[in-house]
């Protein structure tokens, strides 16, 4: 669960101190905040303290190249004033004592109320999202990222806004269907700097459409950002200032015409704004003048450098951020302090560089992620594939049957796991029971899979002969040679065909070398014994495995079985008996369960469904046997059509519903086959039948 934590500050400043602070408390799921207030005291000093700081700074980096160009439109040059005889010694001290006023600042009694309020309210574990408005200069420059309040919550980073600010209404066309992020990228006046790192990183990014902007003109610019597809995100790197509180961007290289403030591109920027633009990156020098007319515009958020920022460091953190934020799929706060943490790494050559990345977000916005910016998470859902062990995390809505089944293995030798045809069975023990069994730290237990077929005895040698090989049941010098480990399969199938009590001495045999182990034997569709076996051969492959049931120790089978060949299983009088309290009946879901098989996966890849979709998904299965797969398939289907984040009925009535995906998914299939194919597709369709 995410927090939200906004701490106003007013129209106050450090010169005369914040006679009011309030800070609102948003927890994700109540839609109403608690507030605390406070104050804090004047501290002009913090001002001078900076002020020596950002003196230091940059005269310890005019020997760098730096994103940051003089401000005559006709005559660029790079700033290059004289370096004064500093030492990174004296810089790390300043660092200090600046990081120690601030939180001297922040200790005060008049601010202490609400630092208590928040720490009872917040725990370390949690995603912590701070926004700290201001339009104050100085508040805004301080290093707020040194406040000692976050070394206690490592998930926990800050945002600035400005005091004012509103949601923005979104044109009709950005809500266009789409599955990639789109950028518009400038790379612009690159004089001293190499901005080949930044284009790659975008170019490799996956499901996202990027347009390069290479030194453009204004004109070219505008005309882009007034795109009525709208952009995503809006990527800026080359150089950059701020005078006056106004930022400037230099666009290109030419004598003149060849850089513009952000008022200039007001209009054009509040129009990619309504059609969808959620977040700003500037790569480049001191952008702090740059973001106050996106604030102005209610953009969701900005990502820029506080100060003049050199090459190296500035391409490092637009790194790390693409790969926390674009391919590991973090949150916008958790990325951005990722990447930000990285550039402590480069301190001993770049210092202060991890205090110069700073993020706006605009408190009336969710802050966006890579989802809602359109990009693609894994798909969660199955299809008509049953879950694995490694889909563990998204297997959801049979937990109470999984805790029986557990509950089951432990105390008994045979357990048959019967439902209908779609029920889910291979799912629940792959996907709910084997990962339980082995997060069991009293009992190590080994599990061995397999499927009976139409050759059981050879299907279970194969199964069994790694384990066999480990315990040298079969007295042999193993080799790795595939012809070799044949003949092994073939001795293991003929024992356990002709030998009734072969599996119940391997087991024995496994016990004896492993005394604090337990073997659990799967035989996953065992209806297969029924379908593709001869009844000869059924009935002595069944005395093997009741041969272990019966007189190993510390062995468990389970098998799944389909209901509607539950009779086939009682013909056998032996089998019938070991059935008796062995069985557990998998029922088809309840609405809860199916709400949460539906929705929770979806919420792991941070992504929702529109309101009433989960409903009208169950309404479409409800009642139906074997209806599990269809509804997953629906749900694969539906992904692919997913909206900024979001599953939408319009997607899903496209896709036919649940009743219609998987005929329209065919016919599609069906529609691209030659003549030829088709004809040999309707006889596979009807053999299958058969």
């Amino acid at each position: 669960m995410s927090k939200s934590v906004v701490i106003n500050l007013g129209n106050s400043d450090l010169y005369s101190g914040c006679e009011q602070v309030t800070a609102q408390l948003w927890v994700q799921g109540h839609p109403l905040p608690e507030k605390f207030v406070g104050s804090l005291p004047a501290a002009p000093h913090l001002v001078e303290i900076y002020k020596r700081w950002q003196f230091m700074y940059q005269s310890f980096y005019d020997c760098l190249n730096l994103r940051s160009l003089s401000l005559e439109d006709n005559q660029i040059e790079i700033d290059n004033t004289d370096v004064t005889n500093i030492s990174d010694v004296s810089f790390d001290n300043l660092s200090e004592h600046l990081r120690l006023s601030i939180n001297t600042w922040l200790n005060s009694t008049e601010f202490l109320n609400i630092e208590l309020k928040l720490r009872s309210a917040l725990s370390p574990s949690e995603e912590i999202q701070v926004v700290i408005e201001t339009s104050d200069l100085w508040l805004r420059r301080i290093p707020w990222c040194w406040w000692d309040f976050l070394d206690d919550y490592p998930q926990a980073e800050i945002a600035l806004f400005r005091t004012e600010y509103k949601r923005t209404n979104i044109f009709p066309q950005s809500r266009l269907i789409k599955n990639q992020v789109r950028i518009l990228a400038i790379l612009g006046n690159s004089i001293g700097i190499d901005l080949e790192a930044e284009k790659t990183f975008l170019q490799n990014l996956q499901d996202s459409e990027v347009k390069f902007l290479v030194q453009p003109s204004r004109q070219e610019l505008n005309r882009y950002l007034w795109e009525s597809q709208g952009w995503d995100v809006l990527f800026f790197a080359g150089h950059s200032l701020t005078d006056n509180g106004k930022g400037r961007i230099y666009i290109n290289e030419n004598k003149t015409n060849n850089s513009l403030t952000l008022e200039q591109l007001e209009e054009a920027l509040k129009a990619a704004i309504e059609n969808g633009l959620k977040l700003a990156i500037f790569n480049s020098c001191d952008g702090l003048g740059l973001a106050s007319v996106l604030e102005k515009l209610n953009i969701p958020a900005i990502i820029l450098m506080r100060e003049p920022v050199s090459n190296l460091v500035a391409q490092v953190f637009f790194k790390f951020f693409l790969e926390f934020f674009a391919e590991e799929r973090n949150s916008l706060y958790i990325s951005f302090k990722k990447a930000r943490r990285q550039l402590q790494g480069f301190e001993h050559k770049f210092p202060g560089a991890s205090c110069l990345p700073l993020i706006f977000q605009n408190p009336a916005v969710e802050p966006p992620d890579w989802i809602t910016l359109g990009g693609i998470p894994p798909c969660p859902y199955r299809g008509l594939f049953a879950f694995r062990e490694e889909d563990a995390e998204l297997f959801f809505g049979r937990e109470q049957f999984t805790y029986d089944l557990l509950k089951a293995v432990k105390s008994k030798t045979f357990v048959a796991v019967v439902g209908a045809s779609g029920s889910g069975k291979s799912s629940v023990v792959f996907a709910g029971l084997i990962p339980r069994l082995r997060q069991d730290d009293s009992t190590d237990w080994q599990v061995i899979s397999f499927r009976p077929s139409n050759k059981p005895f050879e299907a279970l040698a194969i199964a069994l002969l790694p384990l066999c090989l480990s315990i040298d049941f079969l007295q042999h010098n193993t080799t790795k040679k595939e012809h070799e480990r044949h003949l092994l399969e073939q001795e293991l199938t003929a024992r356990l065909e002709y030998e009734s009590q072969a599996l119940q001495k391997i087991v024995e045999e496994f016990a004896f070398q492993n005394p604090n182990s337990r073997l659990v034997l799967v035989a996953d569709q065992f209806e297969e014994l029924y379908t593709l076996c001869p009844e000869s051969e059924t009935q002595l492959f069944l005395d093997v495995l009741l041969a272990a049931v019966s007189l190993a120790p510390a062995f468990a089978l389970v098998i799944t079985l389909r209901a509607d060949f539950y009779g086939y299983a009682l013909s056998y009088r032996p089998f019938s008996d070991a059935l008796q309290g062995a069985v557990l009946n998998l029922a088809p879901m309840s609405q809860a369960e199916l709400h949460s098989a539906i929705e929770k996966p979806a919420t792991k890849m941070k992504v929702k469904l529109e309101y009433g979709l989960a409903n009208r998904l169950i309404d479409d299965v409800w009642g139906e046997l074997g209806n599990l797969p269809l509804l997953e398939f629906a749900l694969t289907q539906l992904w692919e059509r997913h909206h900024n984040g979001q599953l939408i009925h319009e997607a899903y009535t496209e896709i036919g519903c649940v009743e219609g995906a998987l005929a329209e998914y065919g016919e599609q299939i069906y529609a691209r086959l030659s003549q030829e194919d088709r004809e040999r597709a309707r006889r596979i369709i009807i053999q299958l039948v058969h």
